[in-house]
């Protein structure tokens, strides 16, 4: 593996290089993901993240999402009697991925080791009781493995808290198959595994769940911009931003894919998480297209059992799985 460190801003920066060709740049701000880089059909090096207007980290672009991704309904949950009053920052009512505190603002610790088969990036912080108005501390660890002999990395989110606490960390890197913007997202085509989806209010917060219409109906791969301007997917999102609730979850299970004609490239995703929320870059004239992965966004309001809370005992472990295919 080729590793070589840069610096953005005032952070950190590392890209692991391996030998068939794939090559991922960190950055230890926000814990993300600056760019991937692979060639395609063509032999032809692309770049396949979509950085908005700004670069790096704008609209949380690339960024580790934390302590939970999406929205969470008047900012305000309850676990075993403790209240957890959040900044209001989705309308002035709800929690949107955790507010002006959000893992993505800050500067982790970078720590790198390899083997033969793969190199570790590991990125530490340290959130005290009280940050973002989350109660309890927990140390984070997120640690992307970008493997030697494969087209592929994963992320591991990792957090060991003193009590019992929420989290729902996912990443938000935006994806173009294409390479270098050559073809819109809309022409690109997309697969989820999921046949329940989420309904939103007008703050795109989740009522239900319900069975997907055929707007969005991805069971079958089809091109992202079929029904993107159909009135039951612009209405308050603009096109899709909305939570996907996966049939199977688990890293033996494809969850979603994303796929250009143009250059050939294929990326598979898999992961332990239930849910996978689509964002197609709907202010930014549809670029990109992002999955995260990630538990129900309103989850502990809506199904405690299952959405990311975790204790000493039971410390949050969850992974997302990129594998990328070049078809000629």
């Amino acid at each position: 593996m080729k590793i070589s460190y840069g610096a953005f801003e005032e952070a950190k920066t590392v890209t692991l290089a391996n030998k068939v060709g794939l090559e991922i740049t960190l950055c230890a701000l926000g814990a993300g993901i600056m760019s991937v880089k692979l060639a395609d059909k063509d032999g032809v090096r692309r770049e396949l993240t979509r950085l908005p207007d700004g670069g790096y980290g704008k609209g949380n672009n690339g960024l580790t999402v934390g302590r939970t991704a999406g929205r969470i309904e008047n900012a305000e949950f309850v676990i075993d009697g403790r209240v957890a009053r959040l900044e209001k920052n989705n309308k002035g009512v709800d929690n949107l991925h955790s507010g002006s505190t959000s893992f993505g603002t800050k500067i982790f610790d970078l720590k790198v080791s390899s083997n033969k088969d793969y190199a570790d990036a590991v990125f530490g912080y340290f959130s005290p009781d009280g940050e973002g108005g989350f109660f309890g501390a927990v140390d984070i660890k997120i640690t992307y493995r970008v493997y030697e002999n494969e087209k592929r990395f994963s992320i591991f989110f990792d957090g060991m808290p003193d009590s019992k606490l929420l989290l729902n960390m996912t990443n938000h890197v935006g994806w173009d198959m294409s390479g270098d913007r050559r073809q819109p997202i809309t022409e690109q085509t997309v697969y989820i595994n999921a046949d329940k989806v989420g309904e939103l209010n007008e703050r795109l917060i989740v009522q239900r769940k319900i069975d997907c219409p055929e707007q969005f109906d991805f069971t079958t791969p089809r091109k992202l911009g079929d029904y993107v301007h159909d009135e039951s997917v612009q209405r308050y999102t603009f096109g899709y931003d909305h939570p996907f609730f996966l049939k199977e979850r688990g890293l033996d299970k494809l969850a979603c894919a994303l796929s250009s004609t143009l250059s050939g490239i294929r990326l598979d995703v898999r992961t332990t998480y239930p849910c996978v929320v689509l964002f197609g870059d709907n202010f930014g004239g549809y670029k990109s297209a992002c999955f995260e992965c990630q538990y129900h966004p309103n989850g502990v309001n809506d199904c405690p059992e299952d959405c990311g809370i975790c204790t000493p005992d039971k410390p949050y472990h969850e992974v997302i799985d990129y594998t990328f295919l070049i078809k000629n």
